[in-house]
């Protein structure tokens, strides 16, 4: 086969695996007509071109804007977060059920809803989150299935997503890596598909990010404006980014 033919498959498995994170080998060898050596080999090749990390069965697309650790990020602007997290706690409300999706500053929502005194349900699919939860005696803790990042600390795949589909909940709260007129983004096409998921199944939408990822734009995007009810930030945008939030109705929150 020609070098160029195999450049175009990789391409194509690259939008495949972005598209369908949880994909196995086995069905893309399927869907391309090859063998699962020829996928392994191409697996091989991406990977060691630092485009894909290899997994048991399949491969996961690498996240090209988060670059340091889940351990040097839980240290990044911690006054500012604690800060959004309190103010997202305030605007929780009794007998809610809430979807929770991962990353940094929603470890530091579940530290804060420890001592809540509300009676609330949650669902995510973020175990360190679910384990903090746990030690609430007015929290129901919901911890969504499927293949877990150690490093990271979430679940992923098609048996998350399934999971998340099952339910209903008051409220989506999740975390993102950029917030822009087109939209909210993230660098991790493995939680996009979950989130997404839990943003469909919930009546309100509620985004925790800081000032320093307003204008910013990950690899794939969560959603649009318009499909947002409330921001919660350390700051307020610049005058771009907070009309087009006013002119999609999305409520802003300062902390």
């Amino acid at each position: 086969m020609s070098e160029s033919k195999k450049a175009k498959r990789r391409e194509q498995l690259i939008a495949e695996i972005t598209k369908d994170p949880g994909i196995l080998m086995r069905d893309l060898a399927l869907r391309f007509d090859v063998s699962r050596e020829t996928i392994r080999r191409d697996f091989d090749a991406l990977r060691d071109d630092g485009r894909l990390q290899r997994r048991y069965g399949g491969a996961a697309f690498l996240p090209k804007g988060n670059p340091l650790s889940f351990e040097a990020r839980q240290d990044k602007f911690l006054r500012e977060r604690r800060a959004i997290v309190r103010c997202a706690h305030n605007l929780i409300e009794d007998e809610m059920t809430l979807m929770l999706g991962p990353g940094t500053t929603a470890l530091l929502f579940a530290e804060e809803l420890v001592s809540t005194s509300k009676r609330l349900t949650v669902i995510t699919n973020g175990v360190q989150e679910a384990l903090t939860l746990s030690k609430s005696d007015n929290i129901r803790v919901v911890l969504a299935p499927g293949e877990v990042d150690r490093l990271e600390g979430f679940a992923w795949g098609h048996e998350t997503t399934d999971f998340v589909s099952k339910f209903k909940s008051d409220m989506a709260i999740f975390c993102a890596d950029g917030l822009a007129v087109s939209g909210v983004s993230e660098a991790d096409s493995r939680t996009v598909w979950t989130v997404r998921t839990m943003i469909d199944r919930s009546t309100q939408k509620m985004l925790l990010i800081d000032h320093f990822r307003f204008n910013e734009t990950g690899l794939e995007q969560i959603c649009l404006l318009s499909d947002l009810d409330m921001v919660i930030s350390d700051q307020e945008p610049d005058t771009s980014l907070l009309d087009a939030l006013k002119e999609n109705n999305v409520a802003f929150h300062s902390a």
